[in-house]
């Protein structure tokens, strides 16, 4: 059973960065997070503008990110800083 639903799973994301690629947000349409959604419509569509391709594809990221994890790409990259920081404490602090 949960390997039925690990298959499910796989598909459903494999439909949301398919929709990321027609309209950025799509996932959080999907998942029916529409106000979510719509902003990341408008601002991944604004960033198309203002940065060209670079910025539509951050914005598709951050979407298919807050769709499949609950996280945005800026919480992933700050905890990955700080996993970074403790390491080298403890890494400082083992050497002392």
């Amino acid at each position: 059973m949960a390997q039925q639903d690990s298959g499910m799973n796989v598909i459903s994301n494999g439909a949301k960065l398919v929709g990321e690629t027609l309209l950025p947000g799509a996932s959080l349409l999907m998942d029916g997070k529409f106000v979510n959604g719509v902003a990341h419509t408008a601002i991944g569509l604004g960033a198309k503008m203002a940065l060209g391709p670079i910025g539509l594809l951050l914005v598709c990221a951050d979407s298919f990110s807050k769709s499949t994890t609950d996280k945005f790409i800026w919480d992933h990259v700050s905890d990955l800083v700080k996993s970074r920081k403790q390491a080298q404490t403890t890494e400082v602090e083992a050497a002392a």
